[in-house]
């Protein structure tokens, strides 16, 4: 009998596959008709079996008849799934980090190479981890374990999926608007059961107006902050209004914001720099006692181009050795020397996003881009962080827009239905502007602003900043002088060393590396300081 050792997720076409394989899942738990569907899976396709998902999961199968483990990991990355080979040789595996710290021969110890990636993305690319020998199974990637049972076994990585863009030319505008149209609903249709009853997200922007308009999602929640210059609240309010739907402001204030820093950062497990991952994980607190299910945007931006560092596809097609690094990189290698005891050339994050995005040069510039960020960005900073906050928050929180429908559209689209000289996701605002007004159909994005910059310079909530830049921590990898000297800008003090070019030219930035730097150094103390 196969036995489901781990699992993790949300299998959409459930109730196709049953069918198929003929599994009763009548009166099951959802976890349960899903580890069954796993179970009969395998024994029909082995490690084909992924190719017949539709949905996110991270799974361990165990098939005693040839002492084999069968690990995968959805394509598009919606779950997490980490694995480490002890000393002996033994594999340790599960959907979060904290599941291997108690297992015997497991190791807690920092892959201090990896620190200038972090503090160059904001958060950890790739299938390594700042766990020494904890790996990340790659997105539509899965592990075979042979001799499980044995001291020792044998490990094989493999693919069962491959990112490939196949661009369509014959399609019109309202061809492509359509598809998603249609896509959309097929998603909302599977992501819930006839029993559940969900609520949304909703900011001011399209991709969350849209799903509320096509779902039955009774409430929009938005998170907003007493700032309005940086809150989305009020058109969030009025596309409640204009859909004839609940909605409610979840305000969170800078000492919410700075109160689960620690939380946020043992949830994530790694380090995080996204200041509105943790503003959304102090306001889905907050939801929780209010809704148990609430639909989320994401994969809007990363398969219909959303964001606005789309539109440097010029300037990188000029480059005799383009490399792109994505949306997040905020401190390239002088700056993390700068601020670093220890700097490792050998790491290169160019050399590192050059192989990431080797296969997307076959494609057009914006194909390229897309590439790169859905292979980094999305799943390692996007995915990651509402898995975590989910997992943390125990609000479910599904993704209408990650669904393998509504992707293989975005695969076939051209880029100018995706990105053109006045718009950006031009074709999803096409398919919003039939069920939406045009105001919100064609807003321009936000992107989920958090008045952070203010917060962090005041005196009443970032204490905690102070003493972190002079602790022991601090000095085990920093140049405490030099993290002082950015504190000091920042905070409009004389720096105590002055460089009078890379202060002011960096100004707009200076914050970003004071909170990049600050989350490592809380992150080091809470698993490696304070480790239980």
């Amino acid at each position: 009998m196969i036995e489901v050792k781990s699992y993790a997720g949300l299998i959409r076409n459930h109730k196709e596959l049953a069918e198929e394989l003929g599994v009763s899942i009548d009166g099951l738990s959802r976890t349960e008709r899903e580890e069954a569907l796993l179970a009969a899976a395998w024994k029909t396709w082995r490690e084909q079996m992924c190719t017949h998902l539709n949905g996110q999961f991270a799974f361990a199968l165990y098939d005693p008849e040839t002492d084999e483990l069968f690990c995968a990991r959805d394509p598009l990355g919606a779950e997490l799934f980490f694995y480490y080979q002890t000393a002996d040789g033994r594999l340790l595996y599960g959907t979060q980090i904290k599941d291997l710290f108690d297992q015997p021969g497991f190791k807690r110890e920092l892959n201090r190479e990896l620190v200038q990636f972090f503090l160059g993305f904001t958060y950890v690319p790739g299938e390594e981890t700042l766990f020494k020998g904890v790996y990340k199974l790659e997105p539509g990637g899965y592990l075979r374990y042979a001799g499980y049972g044995k001291v020792s076994g044998r490990m094989e990585l493999g693919r069962y999926w491959e990112l490939t863009f196949e661009p369509d030319e014959s399609k019109t505008l309202e061809e492509w608007a359509d598809e998603i149209s249609d896509a959309m609903d097929a998603s909302l249709s599977a992501i819930c059961d006839e029993s559940e009853t969900p609520d949304s997200f909703l900011s001011g922007g399209v991709d969350s107006s849209y799903i509320l308009a096509k779902s039955q999602a009774k409430c929009g929640f938005c998170a907003a902050y007493e700032d309005q210059a940086a809150s989305e609240e009020e058109d969030a309010r009025a596309t409640a209004r204009y859909l004839g739907r609940d909605f409610e402001g979840i305000t969170v204030s800078p000492e919410d914001f700075f109160s689960n820093v620690d939380e946020f950062l043992l949830a994530y497990e790694q380090p995080s720099g996204d200041v509105a991952g943790l503003a959304l994980y102090a306001a889905c607190k907050q939801v929780a006692k209010k809704s148990t299910l609430c639909f989320s945007g994401e994969g809007a931006d990363e398969f219909f181009a959303g964001y606005s560092v789309y539109r440097n596809t010029r300037r990188l097609s000029l480059s005799p050795d383009p490399v792109y690094f994505g949306t997040t990189y905020i401190m390239n290698n002088s700056e993390q020397r700068r601020y670093l005891k220890k700097f490792y050339p050998e790491r290169s994050a160019r050399a590192f996003m050059k192989e990431r995005g080797a296969e997307g040069r076959k494609y057009d510039p914006l194909g390229w881009m897309l590439y790169v960020d859905l292979r980094s960005y999305f799943e390692g900073s996007i995915l990651f962080n509402s898995t975590k906050i989910a997992r943390g928050t125990g609000l479910d929180i599904r993704m209408p827009y990650c669904d393998l429908r509504i992707f293989d559209i975005a695969r076939r689209m051209p880029s100018r239905f995706k990105l053109d000289d006045k718009e950006n996701k031009v074709a999803l605002r096409a398919a919003a502007s039939r069920v939406l007004p045009h105001e919100v159909a064609y807003r321009k994005k936000l992107g989920f602003p958090v008045p952070v910059r203010k917060w962090l310079a005041d005196p009443t909530v970032n204490a905690d900043i102070e003493r972190a830049f002079a602790s022991d921590a601090a000095a085990e990898f920093f140049n405490v002088d030099e993290i002082g000297a950015l504190l000091d800008a920042f905070l409009g003090r004389k720096p105590r060393v002055n460089h009078p070019i890379w202060f002011p030219r960096h100004k707009a930035l200076l914050w970003r590396h004071v909170w990049t730097i600050y989350v490592f150094i809380r992150w080091y103390e809470l698993f490696f300081e304070n480790a239980e």
